[in-house]
């Protein structure tokens, strides 16, 4: 403040100066008058020194407003981050699958799918039944009824379709481009070899409910049938339409790739650790990137100034609820107390670490502590506390960046009315000041032809005053 108003009184006083220096020329008749236009944006440019500290201050408000809402965008990631480790659907949840031999059988798996090991034997690859006709005279259909009948048993079709092929299709490959355009059982392609044309009907559904039995007047159809897959899963039989089985094993989709009836495939079901560490990793960045955030508001720059945050309370309160929260223990969930005791240690500057090589013990040889440290409800664990915790942190009107936030866009709206208010006000100062000045400069002009004409007149009395006194002598 004392810097702006020693601003203000120099600039001031440079104005009055060169104002009185125009009046002085005008008085001695070394100018007409002042040049008004200056002289009124000399006066502006200092009355409208408040507007430009308004200005400065709405230009910090709304850099503190643009860091704390960076701040609030890391915070929401690290929630999410941390939502995704307590959420009984999340990454915890997830199961993960091997093969001993996936080229025959691979897998996935939901998180309903419970971990164990299982024995998988495949005999027999489910097929897709198609029907060929013989060749055509001329490769036409045009005007023909094909009749498909679809299941094991003809006699018992599981459902049927009836193709009227248009007289205008006058070519296997129109035929089977009508076929095609409709909502059959099959798909139509036309086969082409030295001999002639045939038209090739495919089952849309694999296995033996698919089967085909074509029958048309203008053709004899050949079906190739379809298969149900044949495997044994733990020792059970299995029938299943389609090389992609679900529901043999619980929470499980089976791929089948090949058969060979005298080769065994183990199958592992468990809890997909890889997923579990990425998740983690993405919890210490979020959290890193938030405490970073924080501790660049508190380094000095080359003037020695912090950060536009670096004095607002607020940021500590934050610091301080993230180290608190990081830091806390729980007790009887498992082996884990802590985040440190599974291997994500704090370092020097509040930001985390992990230690891969504890992690990676914790998740496979105590997977369900793990689990049990983010999820466990009663009592409750540290990813249930940590949930609430970031809830608060992050609540728009009650948190602390979101309070923060909301009282400085109040203030920028504020500052906002103050510069509109204060440049209408300006405008009528201007207007006001345009007109004094203007008269003083017609007073200024008018000056010297007035002091010109009281020369003259005194001029004349004086030579009037000469002549009487010289007729009298």
């Amino acid at each position: 403040m004392y810097h702006t108003m020693g601003a203000f009184s120099s600039g001031y006083s440079s104005a009055l100066g060169d104002i009185l220096s125009q009046v002085n020329d005008a008085f001695s008749g070394k100018s007409a008058g002042i040049n008004v236009s200056s002289v009124v944006s000399e006066l502006m440019q200092i009355k409208e020194q408040p507007e430009t500290q308004l200005q400065n201050e709405q230009a910090t408000i709304n850099s503190q407003i643009s860091v704390l809402t960076t701040l609030n965008t890391q915070l929401s990631a690290l929630q999410s981050s941390i939502q995704n480790l307590s959420d009984f659907n999340g990454v915890f949840s997830q199961m993960t699958t091997g093969s001993s031999d996936a080229s025959m059988v691979s897998a996935s798996a939901d998180s309903t799918a419970t971990a164990g090991m299982h024995t998988i034997v495949v005999s027999k690859l489910a097929t897709t039944s198609s029907s060929y006709s013989g060749y055509l005279s001329g490769s036409s259909l045009a005007g023909a009824t094909i009749n498909i009948a679809y299941g094991p048993d003809p006699q018992h079709p599981l459902k049927t379709d009836t193709i009227n092929i248009p007289a205008a299709d006058t070519t296997l490959a129109k035929a089977a481009s009508y076929i095609n355009s409709g909502s059959y059982g099959v798909t139509a392609s036309v086969v082409t070899d030295s001999t002639g044309s045939r038209l090739v009907l495919t089952s849309k559904t694999s296995g033996a409910a698919g089967n085909l039995t074509v029958t048309s007047s203008a053709s004899s159809f050949t079906s190739a049938a379809g298969v149900d897959a044949q495997l044994t899963v733990d020792g059970v039989p299995v029938d299943s339409a389609s090389n992609t089985v679900t529901g043999a094993i619980a929470g499980v989709t089976l791929s089948l790739g090949a058969a060979d009836p005298d080769t065994p495939v183990t199958l592992s079901v468990e809890p997909d650790t890889n997923g579990a560490a990425t998740a983690l990793q993405d919890f210490v960045n979020a959290y890193n990137a938030e405490v970073g955030s924080i501790n660049s508001q508190y380094k000095l720059d080359a003037n020695g100034n912090e950060g536009v945050l670096g004095g607002d309370s607020m940021l500590q309160t934050l610091q301080s609820e993230l180290l608190g929260m990081i830091s806390s223990s729980v007790s009887g969930v498992g082996s884990y107390v802590n985040l440190q005791s599974m291997g994500i240690e704090m370092q020097d500057d509040g930001t985390l670490q992990i230690n891969t090589s504890v992690l990676s013990t914790a998740l496979s040889s105590n997977y369900g502590d793990v689990q049990k440290f983010f999820q466990s409800v009663s009592p409750k664990g540290w990813g249930q506390l940590a949930a609430t915790e970031m809830r608060q942190l992050t609540d728009p009107t009650q948190g602390p960046v979101g309070v923060d936030i909301n009282g400085l866009t109040l203030t920028n709206n504020g500052l906002s009315k103050q510069i509109s208010d204060f440049q209408a006000n300006m405008a009528q100062v201007q207007q006001q000041l345009m007109a004094q000045y203007s008269n003083l400069d017609a007073l200024l002009i008018q000056y010297p032809l007035q002091m010109q004409a009281a020369a003259a007149q005194l001029a004349s009395l004086s030579g009037t005053s000469g002549s009487g006194n010289g007729n009298q002598g």
